[in-house]
């Protein structure tokens, strides 16, 4: 008799009796009903089951991982030390958006010069504006500082006209994202919407913590004027009560002219300020040469996670930052 796939494959003998079942039947037949009563309890275990998210920056990859634990999957496209205004559109990272559920971005124009060019490379209609995998962070601001009341032009520098988009240096803003997130994320996976939000309000508890004693820690700063290497850090000084006199680079991406740079070391000197403050991708430099000019102390602080060595997770990035705001000038 010739043999066809389906002969091979039965369990009936030539004679007509039934073939006994072997030892490797058995087994696979285990780990199948193990597989369907897994698809059917619908758990997260199932790496095919958990949502793909896209953060923009690490400040929210971090929050989206610690809402989302092991029911996402997160990446991050822009590097803690770039700075996130510039980000080359590389075919490496629109590959990764295109595998997006669920992108989570901070808004306010800080990603225009590069988020848009990825999601038209990606294609991907999960994430496209208005589709439920399109998360704009800036939604969950109750207040958003610095809105231009005036007309806004490349003269003023990198102006965002709708307004300074640095808001996660205000670590009560991550406790708003990560809800936010939360409640997306819910929206996309309802089966497992209460360990979103458990896990959102875990995060919440914990920081909030952590808030009171940062703010507690940094009260001895307030009293004392700051200079700034360029805008934003606005949300950081909200949160603290800090008293930012100026900054070196008071056109956001155009070098200071000499005049205004005159002007501010006369200001500070005469003010006794301390501390001029820069971030890791500013041009340090022409900072260090104007608080040598002012007689102060530069101190680069991490303006998001994983931005300098030292500030590893979004805890960690406030610990960094309270710590050498109030260390003794010198040390």
């Amino acid at each position: 008799m010739r043999t066809t796939p389906w002969s091979r494959c039965s369990s009936t003998s030539p004679s007509g009796r039934i073939r006994p079942i072997s030892t490797r039947g058995r087994v696979m037949k285990t780990i199948l009903t193990a597989l369907a009563l897994i698809l059917v309890l619908g758990g997260p275990a199932l790496a095919d089951d958990r949502l793909e998210v896209v953060c923009t920056v690490t400040d929210l990859g971090w929050l989206a991982t610690e809402v989302g634990g092991d029911m996402v999957e997160v990446t991050v496209l822009c590097p803690g030390p770039r700075d996130p205004h510039f980000l080359p559109a590389k075919p490496s990272l629109a590959r990764k958006l295109g595998r997006a559920d669920l992108l989570c971005y901070t808004g306010l124009e800080l990603e225009v010069g590069w988020l848009p060019v990825l999601m038209d490379k990606a294609r991907n209609p999960r994430v496209r504006p208005g589709k439920p995998g399109d998360l704009d962070c800036s939604r969950a601001l109750e207040t958003i500082l610095e809105v231009p009341t005036g007309t806004v032009s490349r003269a003023q520098g990198d102006v965002h006209p709708q307004g300074n988009p640095h808001y996660l240096l205000d670590p009560r803003n991550g406790v708003r994202v990560a809800r936010l997130m939360a409640e997306r994320m819910a929206a996309l996976r309802p089966a497992q919407a209460a360990a979103f939000r458990r896990r959102a309000d875990d995060l919440a508890a914990a920081l909030a913590t952590r808030i009171a004693a940062w703010h507690e820690q940094a009260s001895s700063v307030a009293a004392h004027p700051l200079v700034i290497h360029t805008k934003q850090w606005e949300y950081l000084a909200d949160w603290l009560g800090l008293d930012l006199m100026g900054a070196v680079e008071n056109r956001p991406g155009i070098s200071p002219s000499p005049r205004h740079v005159d002007q501010l070391v006369d200001q500070a000197r005469s003010r006794g300020v301390h501390l001029l403050i820069a971030a890791p991708w500013n041009h340090l430099d022409v900072a260090r040469k104007a608080a040598d000019r002012m007689d102060a102390t530069l101190i680069i602080l991490p303006a998001a996670v994983q931005s300098l060595p030292t500030a590893t997770d979004y805890i960690t990035m406030f610990d960094v930052i309270v710590a050498e705001l109030t260390r003794p000038t010198g040390d």
